[in-house]
């Protein structure tokens, strides 16, 4: 049923769609991800790639891989990625200058190496974002944005924590 509705939703989006300028466009980011557990926190330093297509003035598609952070602790290294996907509700302000909101789904991976031992923990959860874009040109423009990456889990029973993810960043993006 679900799948049934994301479709009747995608058809009426493109069904809508006007004569705005269509096209692909990469970008690139870089920003800082807060990780939240018990009480504490810890931002890291975080990159991203995207992938995405624009429908018309008000929507697009993107697809995401980020590198959230990375630590050293005792001997092995901790990783953690995310891939997503999200659409883009888009409303064009003035002279260049938009606003967005950004709803999707993303694959949180927390990943540990140690010696020969490799350990992964995968969490999908629903994001949501906020941001704005200026276009310098018709092909390059500069955003910023806060998202909310979901709250993770890892482990089970007694020895579950919860990860609350979320993240600021500031990217270009290149319109083909």
């Amino acid at each position: 049923m679900k799948k049934i509705i994301a479709l009747a939703a995608l058809a009426l989006i493109a069904a809508t769609a006007s004569a705005a300028e269509q096209g692909i466009y990469v970008g690139g980011d870089i920003g800082s991800t807060k990780f939240e557990s018990g009480g504490e926190s810890e931002n890291k330093t975080s990159f991203g790639a995207t992938l995405g297509y624009t429908l018309n003035d008000n929507v697009a598609f993107e697809l995401q891989v980020r590198r959230l952070g990375e630590w050293k602790i005792e001997g092995s290294t901790v990783t953690a990625n995310a891939v997503q996907a999200s659409i883009l509700g888009i409303l064009p302000i003035a002279n260049g200058f938009s606003v967005y909101g950004r709803l999707g789904y993303g694959r949180n991976s927390l990943d540990v190496s140690y010696a020969k031992t490799n350990i992964s923990v995968n969490n999908n959860e629903f994001l949501v974002g906020a941001g704005a874009a200026y276009h310098f040109t018709k092909n390059l423009s500069a955003r910023a944005e806060y998202s909310y990456l979901g709250e993770n889990k890892i482990g089970s029973g007694k020895d579950e924590v919860k990860v609350k993810i979320s993240q600021f960043n500031l990217g270009v993006n290149y319109a083909f």
